[in-house]
């Protein structure tokens, strides 16, 4: 396997951490509660929030000012993505082009799901709080841009083989990853990043 699925570790609910900088503190409260926002959304509770991140409730608020602060902190350092470049950049460059391909298409489909449905929680915080993220737009391009140059770089090993220009290649594929992850796409029809990256590299018609 060239990529490993986004696992994010739960910490027991009777477990408590040790002591941590605050900035660690707050890193490590995002890492908990990150896929209970994208299973629950706003529901969930800060209660649960503390079980997951192994921290008693009152720790939360003495890092975050409230609950919609924490929801804006995951979303953020989801949209970062210097995490998603360097396993961009670790795919090994020794494997058939096809297998690098998969493994881009792989980790961009779990990013995009899980960015997706955080955006879903933003736009629910900001109905219930009106405080959006500042510049929530500067954000997401800035983190697209990012993103779509490390793809580039990596199809750039592969510019003999290419009818297109290796960034327009990757404007190719995060496209195709990004429609796929539309939240108006029924699950049961959604495409695996294997077939993702099928389609890029062969297309939709037969020869001749």
């Amino acid at each position: 396997m060239l990529t490993q699925r986004y696992r994010p570790h739960v910490s027991s609910p009777r477990h408590r951490a040790d002591p941590l900088a605050p900035d660690d503190r707050r890193s490590a409260i995002v890492a908990a509660i990150t896929p209970l926002l994208v299973d629950r959304g706003t529901t969930v509770t800060s209660r649960e929030m503390a079980e997951a991140a192994g921290v008693a409730e009152g720790t939360i608020f003495r890092v975050f000012p409230d609950k919609a602060a924490v929801i804006i902190e995951a979303i953020k350092a989801n949209i970062d993505p210097t995490p998603v470049q360097s396993a961009l950049a670790a795919i090994p460059s020794q494997v058939p082009m096809e297998e690098q391909v998969r493994a881009a298409a792989d980790l961009l489909v779990d990013r995009s799901d899980r960015v997706v449905s955080l955006i879903g929680v933003l736009k629910a915080t900001t109905q219930e709080s009106g405080d959006p993220l500042p510049e929530a737009h500067r954000y997401v391009s800035a983190s697209n841009t990012a993103i779509l140059t490390t793809l580039a770089a990596l199809f750039e090993r592969h510019r003999d083989r290419l009818r297109v220009d290796p960034a327009r290649a990757a404007v190719a594929l995060r496209g195709l990853v990004f429609a796929n992850a539309h939240p108006m796409q029924p699950a049961g029809e959604r495409l695996s990043a294997a077939d993702i990256a099928d389609l890029l590299l062969r297309g939709i018609a037969v020869e001749g």
